[in-house]
């Protein structure tokens, strides 16, 4: 597998995991978990998860000094504080439908952050994709009908933010790739964010979610979104980065919202209008045609 392959790869294989981290999440929210409650789980379990795994595949990862721990620590505070909680809030104060298309201006971000701090110019080819992929995701999230709902200013700028969250997560630990790898930035950045969350978490909430008597569901979400839609995720995507742009990890993350459409109208039969399966479509083949040129190219 080339190093674009694999980079591709692993940028979609973060994307599909968000988009079916939307179960667990509703699960979660069911047993009374707000979006600060699931926060935490899967920033602090994370951080414990990749910490052990790193301890035996790569020791190395885990030793930084007392500066490198201070910006491991302000990266994860920020970008998953920025990210998580911003969301939540868009959500309680806008239609789901159109924070979701704010939170994938992402790739918008990402692309502007790569030409300021990484100098790297947007080509044509990415800057067709970006736009492609957000008419789509317009479509797919059915912005256009959500009719003459009343916008709230700080919604949407909470909504923007969480795209912003995003791109930070993906272009920090980058910026500082030759001081400290990735694995680092990820574990001490999941942790700090974690123990910061734990001072909002209702853990009332938590113990008795655990111990009722669905308690063993509730201890498998919580497992779940925490190791494989978020430490596996967002290695993935975080790590994609070493071997194609940030910017077109940033385009790929735009299946995540074609996941989401899809978990919705198999799992909870949700409707799908013809408008949404074409932005479908259209997300599918704006991220991924580009890189599928790529290869043929590269055959040549």
């Amino acid at each position: 597998m080339s190093s674009h392959s694999k980079g591709v790869f692993m940028a979609l294989s973060g994307a599909v995991l968000w988009g079916i981290m939307g179960i667990f999440v509703r699960s979660l929210n069911a047993f009374g978990f707000t979006s600060i409650d699931i926060a935490f789980f899967r920033c602090f379990l994370s951080g414990i998860a990749f910490m052990i795994f790193n301890a035996v595949t790569n020791p190395k990862a885990l030793k930084v000094d007392f500066k490198g721990l201070i910006i491991c620590a302000l990266y994860g505070i920020i970008s998953y504080s920025v990210g998580f909680v911003s969301y939540g809030i868009s959500i309680e104060r806008i239609p789901v439908d159109v924070a979701t298309v704010l939170m994938f201006m992402s790739p918008v971000w990402i692309a502007l952050l790569s030409r300021v701090v990484f100098k790297e110019k947007l080509s044509a080819k990415n800057g067709i994709s970006i736009v492609v992929c957000i008419i789509g995701a317009v479509l797919v999230s059915n912005v256009i009908g959500v009719g003459n709902v009343k916008l709230d200013v700080l919604g949407i700028i909470c909504g923007l933010l969480n795209g912003f969250g995003v791109a930070l997560q993906v272009c920090i630990p980058r910026y500082f790739s030759n001081k400290y790898s990735k694995d680092t930035m990820l574990v001490y950045g999941f942790l700090a964010a974690g123990i910061v969350f734990a001072f909002f978490t209702d853990f009332g909430v938590v113990k008795a979610a655990v111990t009722g008597s669905e308690g063993t569901r509730a201890i498998f979400d919580i497992i779940f979104i925490s190791l494989v839609c978020t430490m596996v995720a967002n290695v993935s995507m975080v790590k994609s980065t070493s071997y194609i742009s940030a910017t077109v990890s940033g385009i790929l993350s735009a299946i995540e919202v074609v996941v989401g459409a899809l978990i919705g109208l198999l799992l909870y039969k949700e409707s799908m209008s013809a408008l949404q399966a074409i932005g479908a479509v259209i997300v599918v083949l704006g991220s991924l045609a580009p890189n599928i040129i790529h290869f043929e190219k590269k055959k040549e």
